[in-house]
């Protein structure tokens, strides 16, 4: 789905209803940014629920357990 918007002077810019539906964002939604070459990606923010997901599987059964710097998994997690 491709839309086109403008950018106002204050550097808003409104994201299409049909777009904003589809990702379920209402007034006052959070959406992580992200510049990737020339292009700008919207998204939604991760949930704590959809991020331990994508995480499962990166420590395997029977690996060492690793020290984990829980501030260094909060930025991780604002990443992705």
């Amino acid at each position: 789905m491709a839309e086109e918007a403008s950018i106002d002077p204050k550097g808003r810019i409104l994201i299409p209803i049909k777009i904003r539906k589809a990702l379920r964002l209402h007034e006052g939604s959070k959406v992580r940014l992200k510049l990737i070459g020339e292009k700008i990606i919207i998204t939604r923010p991760l949930t704590p629920e959809e991020f331990i997901s994508e995480m499962e599987g990166f420590v395997k059964e029977g690996s060492p357990i690793p020290e984990v710097n829980p501030l260094k998994l909060k930025r991780i997690w604002e990443k992705a």
